[in-house]
């Protein structure tokens, strides 16, 4: 009875972690009014839902300098020209946070300086993506268990920049924003793995916050079935047969 009665619980558990994950699936997005204001509560524009990823890592998502050179090569989501794309993945690592600007083979290039900034118990976050890599023309900056990463980013007509941070888990909030006006951008989106889109503002200093609908967890959890067979019901003792007996 007793192991019953674990087993039952630990499907309870499951089932609350798998429901709680899911809640958490939807990132709600807002941005400010204006730079510095902080009133994001009145200024929801919606919610995202992550690209689902968890067989490959950031870098195989990413697909950097894959088919088109020193770009952004993923199959989802749709890039567009002359934009900055925000987006989740849950890849191997956990929830990353993608930010794409412009798409490859685009007719110009562009520069874009960029910051983003963690605050709660999600703080373990790196740089899981460079597009492109320390050391050539772009720099990147990240502040103590992963607080902060700052990122100036060049880019030519071939390509695209940007960088993937992560993973995140537990409760957190995370803020965007343009550091100086970008160039070759005249669009910020944030894109959800259904293929909807939120547009933003890419004004120097207005910030986008991204708040989890509910409690993240670094990876998903194991199903009920992976917990193993449940002991078997207790029922009535059946006779021993008299040729078994010694």
């Amino acid at each position: 009875m007793a192991r019953r009665t674990g087993w039952l619980l630990l499907c309870i558990l499951a089932g609350a972690l798998a429901a709680s994950e899911a809640q958490a699936a939807r990132v709600r997005v807002s941005q400010e009014s204006k730079p510095g204001a902080g009133d994001f509560s009145r200024n929801v524009l919606g919610h995202l839902g992550a690209v689902l990823a968890a067989e490959r890592t950031a870098g195989q998502f990413y697909a950097y300098n894959e088919v088109a050179s020193w770009s952004y090569n993923g199959r989802q989501p749709v890039l567009r020209e002359d934009a900055s794309h925000l987006f989740f993945v849950r890849a191997k690592e956990g929830l990353a946070l993608f930010l794409v600007h412009d798409k490859p083979n685009d007719a110009d290039g562009g520069v874009a300086v960029t910051r983003i900034e963690v605050e709660g118990n999600s703080q373990t976050a790196r740089m899981l993506v460079q597009d492109d890599p320390e050391g050539q023309r772009d720099r990147y900056q990240a502040g103590p268990r992963g607080a902060s990463f700052t990122a100036w980013h060049m880019w030519n007509l071939c390509c695209t920049d940007g960088l993937v941070t992560g993973p995140y888990a537990g409760n957190w909030k995370i803020y965007v924003r343009f550091l100086e006006p970008p160039q070759g951008l005249r669009h910020w989106t944030a894109l959800s793995g259904d293929g909807t889109a939120i547009r933003l503002r890419p004004e120097p200093g207005r910030r986008v916050l991204l708040e989890p609908m509910g409690f993240m967890v670094r990876r998903p959890r194991a199903p009920a079935a992976a917990l193993g067979p449940a002991p078997p019901l207790p029922g009535p003792r059946l006779p021993v047969p008299a040729r078994l007996l010694w």
